[in-house]
């Protein structure tokens, strides 16, 4: 049951996605009606209020299988015995990559959906896509290897990095920068600096 509803759960996504590019993010989403969405995916308009609160859920699809890309990337990373500086390279590199692919609409689309509160009974995982779950893994273990500082707790390091990173994909899916690898990899570099074991950090 719970396989036969995830693959439910892809076609539904998969159909919209397809019929909002076909139309366009900036108005196709609006102009794609829910039953339009079920036909596609050739099931009834009941199953997908089963699955989606409302056809913008759909978005956050997008931001969860990133997150699993980056929590694969961190898992290899750790396996691989990689420093800090190099994991969060090929975490960001596999970030750059998976957004570049979307459409930019879609992707100022899926964070303003991010921020929208949802019904408790949606049968979507209970939390947003979290970026920074991959991250913390990586600075829990930097911290033990003495690679960052002791003084902040791995998770704020995490979250301090989502932020920046959010902003980074926002600027770029607006047209403010043409470079996203460039400007992850700067931000993440600061976040670095500012978390080393020898900064002097004061708190």
């Amino acid at each position: 049951m719970q396989a036969r509803s995830r693959e439910t759960r892809r076609r539904l996504v998969r159909a919209a996605l397809r019929l909002w590019s076909e139309r366009g993010f900036e108005t196709g989403i609006e102009e794609t009606t829910a039953e339009e969405i079920a036909q596609a995916a050739g099931v009834t308009k009941g199953t997908f209020y089963f699955h989606f609160a409302h056809k913008e859920e759909i978005l956050l699809e997008m931001g969860y299988e990133t997150a699993s890309i980056l929590s694969e990337e961190a898992a290899r990373c750790i396996k691989a015995n990689r420093g800090l500086e190099e994991s969060l390279r090929s975490l960001m590199n596999a970030l750059a990559r998976s957004i570049k692919a979307a459409d930019p609409a879609a992707v100022i689309r899926a964070l303003a959906e991010f921020r929208r509160p949802r019904r408790a009974d949606a049968e979507i995982p209970p939390l947003d896509p979290a970026f920074a779950e991959a991250f913390e893994v990586l600075f829990a273990r930097a911290q033990k290897e003495g690679e960052v500082t002791d003084q902040v707790e791995p998770s704020e390091m995490a979250q301090i990095l989502e932020a920046l990173v959010l902003d980074s994909i926002l600027e770029w899916a607006q047209g403010r920068t043409g470079r996203l690898n460039l400007a992850l990899h700067r931000r993440t570099a600061i976040v670095l600096a500012g978390l080393h074991p020898d900064s002097s950090l004061s708190l």
